[in-house]
Formats: C-alpha cells, structure tokens, sequence
C-alpha cells in the first residue's frame, strides 16, 4: 500500500470517527470537500500546510493523523517507558514542493516532539514561496549538504553539516538547500497546543 493510500485511509477513518461529511470538514479545515476527497482516496499527496489544515478541523494532532497505529486518543496519558526505534527509511513519507518529509516513529501517537527526516529541495526564496508557520517550536540540526534558514524577524543564516537552529514555529520561516544536491536535515518539532474543550 502506497504511502498515500495509507495517510488518506488514516484520514477518512478519523473524519468518520468524528462523524463528518466532507463538506463538513471542508468547512471546519478551509480545504476543499474535492481535495480531501482526492486525499483520501490517495489520488492526491497532501503539503505539510494541506495536512496542518486538516489536523485544526479534525482538533488532532499531526502525529495522530500520520501515526501507523489504531491506538486511540481517548484522552488517556501515555504510558511510561515509550520505546519506538527509527529505521532507516521507515516511516511516513510526506512528499511537497519544497520538502521530502519522512514522519519518523510514526506508530506512536501523542507524542510531544514530531521527529522528522527531511530533503530539502528548493534553492531560492522565489522558488520556495511564502514562508511557512505554525504551531509549536523546532530544532533543525543538518546532516548531510547545506542549509540556509530564512526567518520573519532575522536576517538568514547559512548552516553546514553538524549544524542547528532552534526556532519558534509561529514566526514564519523556510528551509533552502544552498549544497549541489538537496540537503537532509532532522528536524524535532513540538506540536501546537490544541484547544481546550474542542
């Protein structure tokens, strides 16, 4: 089963738990019924923005709506002792415009960091287009290639291999490969607070 089919299973199986139409999500996540049709019938590979969207109308986070697993949220705390290893090229795979995203542990639900392997493929601001936001904080550590980090409120920065930032993820940022190839990168992201009472 394709990496689509899989994330678009995940997100019909949470849209129907939830007891919603697709033009009720459409409406609560600003992403057309069309779209999220074509997600979850895995004609369509969803962007990271696509995917945020989608968690805000759902009230779920990103690791509940790319995690493997059927575990459920149920408000229940997470159990002591979590042990989740990550397989070279094992996970989620997310792939956009400006990234290869591979959502790491993804069997685990809940969790407080997003871990996340990433291939950086634009190589310009104009190439890139509108710095992205949201929710949470992250650390970017590089590790093969080059990387420059573009901010809302700082000047860019030029990282090597061995190199990191830690950001906040509300103010707008994006990541460009400056190396020939593109550039791989980890990237641990806290997930957004959700609402309370939703």
């Amino acid at each position: 089963m394709s990496i689509k089919s899989q994330l678009g299973i995940r997100l019909k199986t949470l849209r129907k738990a939830r007891t919603l139409t697709l033009m009720e999500l459409a409406a609560l996540s600003h992403v057309s019924a069309s779209t999220i049709s074509k997600i979850e019938n895995g004609a369509l590979s969803p962007t990271l923005d696509l995917i945020l969207k989608l968690c805000e109308g759902l009230n779920v986070s990103i690791s509940q709506l790319v995690s493997e697993s059927d575990e459920t949220a149920g408000g229940s705390t997470a159990p002591n002792g979590r042990f989740s290893p990550a397989r070279r090229d094992e996970g989620v795979l997310i792939d956009t415009a400006n990234y290869d995203y591979l959502y790491l542990c993804s069997e685990l639900k809940n969790k407080r960091m997003v871990p996340i392997r990433a291939r950086l493929k634009a190589r310009s601001m104009q190439q890139f287009g509108p710095l992205f936001r949201h929710g949470g904080e992250e650390f970017l550590y590089v590790l093969e290639g080059a990387v420059e980090v573009h901010s809302e409120f700082y000047a860019p920065i030029a990282l090597a291999r061995g190199e990191g930032v830690y950001l906040d993820s509300t103010m707008g940022h994006a990541y460009l490969s400056t190396s020939d190839t593109d550039a791989e990168i980890l990237c641990i992201c806290t997930e957004a607070e959700l609402p309370q009472g939703r």
